[in-house]
């Protein structure tokens, strides 16, 4: 029987939570109308919830209900057990049951994949029906308040990670792929391994650098960070060592500046090679952009903080943020007391910390929380587009991915939707296309909404220089099943 099968006949979902440390157990029962009851300690509250909530919380249990685990070790540490039921019809139980420890608000061990999500969705909603609140709004209103936040990855349930991929903008798969290849690919190369050592291919498979190096970082504007018997180097599209492998280490180059360590000195090089130390109070630092760098270090409190250097290693905004961001269209967002503001180059404050969370500046706005809620300030830090999203993500090609409820959707630099928000979550456009995962698949659209590479991936990443990278789904296992009526997972891994 499969999980499909199973669920498909189920008519009701029991949620169970009790302590180690007493008898007493609550309990919150949802039935295929709607109604959710939760019993506690000889007291019962029952609301009406919209019947299509019931449907949803089975479909998730159906993709994670089902994964098998061995292991009993840590019930008697845990002390929280939370166990869930569907039941098939009157008295009868299906083949789905799990037990899940919980302790102190952590998890113990590793959870299987998508369950503390369950866990979560399950607490939040009986939270509401022992409140007696009223839950009969839309499912959809409903269901995006308890999943905020909750993020339910996507399991193949039988299979182990896919392999990745690279695609063209018509989601033909490229040559290289069957390569041993890594990102990044750019000015046409992809690094790719060979035995002990790495060269470069173009994205048709053909061969443009043998495999030379120990390592590589990949090409950055037209530079490869290579490590040779010597050291780091760097190297152009020809293969040419045009910055010796004089390097302990050495990052990829970001605004004409890569991070290295010469001997025991932290610092940057520039095009040319030419060595800038970092600022000795330096203890980790961050990559340029528009001429400055994050560094972080002491501040004058004794506690570590970031500031910003310029490109001669000069600290040029003492330490003292929380968070510091790269600049971007020449504001960064930078953290204080818990909440966030941008400055300019100077140091000096552009937006004052007032956001609970911020991203950076695309296009000419930035998404800004409030809350929990998401919207769009502009360089005077007015909110342009107001707080009403779940999620918000960077506006890219005059568009930017927002959540409504538990869908996203993209909406234009006025805020008006324009593409209907029903995926599951969405990245930014990039070369005219973004990546939307539907149904737990990710596929690519158009700047109109159209599907133009399937959804058929488990995962998948911006397209850049005509390619993207994407991880198929593994081939599923055959499924044996015992006999048992129950499947038990604990979270809890043996010693």
């Amino acid at each position: 029987m499969n999980a499909t099968g199973t669920l498909s006949r189920a008519t009701q979902i029991v949620y169970r939570v009790g302590s180690r440390h007493s008898s007493e157990v609550d309990t919150l029962t949802l039935e295929p109308d709607g109604r959710a009851t939760w019993s506690s300690q000889g007291r019962q509250c029952e609301v009406q919830l919209p019947p299509d909530v019931y449907g949803d919380i089975l479909g998730r249990l159906a993709q994670y209900g089902f994964k098998a685990a061995t292991g009993l070790h840590g019930d008697a540490m845990a002390d929280y057990q939370h166990e869930i039921e569907v039941l098939e019809g009157p008295k009868k139980k299906s083949r789905c049951t799990l037990r899940l420890g919980h302790e102190f608000g952590t998890y113990l061990g590793d959870a299987p994949i998508g369950m503390k999500e369950v866990v979560a969705l399950l607490d939040r909603l009986a939270s509401r029906v022992e409140s007696g609140a009223d839950l009969s709004e839309s499912a959809d209103a409903l269901m995006g308040a308890l999943l905020r936040n909750i993020d339910f990855p996507y399991v193949n349930p039988h299979g182990e990670p896919g392999a990745f991929q690279l695609i063209d903008p018509r989601g033909q798969v490229l040559a290289a792929s069957a390569l041993r290849f890594a990102l990044p690919h750019a000015s046409g190369l992809l690094p790719v391994r060979d035995g002990d050592r790495f060269g470069f291919v173009r994205p048709d498979g053909e061969v443009a650098l043998a495999p030379a190096y120990a390592l590589t970082l990949g090409f950055s504007e037209g530079l490869a960070a290579v490590k040779l018997d010597g050291g780091w180097g760097f190297i152009d599209v020809r293969g040419e060592l045009v910055i010796p492998a004089r390097f302990v280490a050495a990052a990829s180059f970001a605004d004409g500046l890569a991070c290295v360590q010469l001997g025991d000195h932290t610092g940057y090089c520039d095009r040319a090679g030419e060595f800038v130390a970092a600022p000795p109070q330096a203890s980790q630092l961050g990559r340029f952009a528009e001429g400055r760098a994050p560094f972080r270090a002491l501040s004058r409190m004794g506690v570590p903080a970031w500031g910003y250097i310029d490109r001669a290693g000069q600290v040029v905004v003492p330490a003292g943020f929380d968070y510091a961001g790269e600049f971007c269209e020449g504001l960064a967002c930078v953290q204080q007391d818990d909440l966030f503001g941008f400055i300019d180059t100077s140091g000096a404050w552009a937006i004052e910390p007032r956001f609970t969370d911020a991203g950076d500046f695309h296009d000419g706005l930035a998404a800004v929380g409030d809350s929990g809620q998401y919207g769009y300030s502009d360089r005077s830090g007015t909110a342009v587009i107001d707080y009403r999203f779940l999620r918000a993500g960077n506006f890219a090609e005059g568009l930017a991915p927002v959540g409504v409820g538990a869908k996203t959707g993209f909406i234009d630099r006025e805020g008006r939707m324009v593409i209907d928000p029903r995926f599951d979550l969405a990245q930014s456009f990039s070369e005219g296309l973004a990546a939307v995962r539907v149904d737990h698949r990710w596929g690519f659209i158009d700047r109109s909404g159209r599907i133009v590479i399937e959804p058929i991936y488990e995962g998948a990443g911006p397209f850049g220089d005509g390619v993207a990278c994407v991880r198929k789904f593994a081939d599923p296992r055959p499924v044996v099943h015992t006999g048992s009526r129950k499947v038990i997972i604990n979270m809890s891994k043996k010693p």
